[in-house]
């Protein structure tokens, strides 16, 4: 009785600090995806705000992009988020696609509004669906910038 109490003891103490390793990595991956979160918030904002500006220095924006594209796919991070930053490099995508277009094809930058909104919202729900299944609450993910 005594042998089986200690080995079902030692189950519980593997099974919670497992649970804390997978908690920890989904915290530093959430910790490295930050600056860039808010780095694309700063460039949508600028879109939003500042279209004027935008249209004069698009390279800048495009290079901008694709710095934040490599920093994403750099990141060491756990399986569970290769489907959040599949679709954040979709999203990355479709507002180089905007930037791109900017100043020759209004008619299909709607579109492509769209298509970013509905990728940057299927990552924002498949990281809430990480921080549900990791039992990790997090009130603010989106920072104001």
């Amino acid at each position: 009785m005594k042998k089986n109490m200690i080995i079902f003891m030692l189950n519980v103490l593997i099974f919670f600090m497992f649970l804390s390793f997978c908690q920890n990595s989904v915290l530093l991956t959430i910790k490295d995806i930050k600056p860039y979160v808010r780095e694309i918030n700063f460039i949508v904002d600028d879109y939003n705000n500042n279209l004027k500006y935008i249209k004069l220095n698009t390279d800048i924006y495009l290079n901008r992009i694709e710095n934040i594209k490599r920093g994403l796919s750099s990141i060491k991070r756990p399986y569970i988020f290769d489907e959040y930053f599949k679709y954040k490099i979709m999203s990355l995508e479709k507002i180089k696609l905007i930037l791109k277009n900017i100043n020759n094809d209004q008619e299909n930058i709607n579109k492509y509004v769209c298509d970013y909104n509905k990728y940057n919202n299927l990552a924002q729900n498949e990281m809430e669906k990480i921080l549900k299944s990791t039992f990790i609450r997090v009130t603010y993910f989106n920072e104001p910038s």
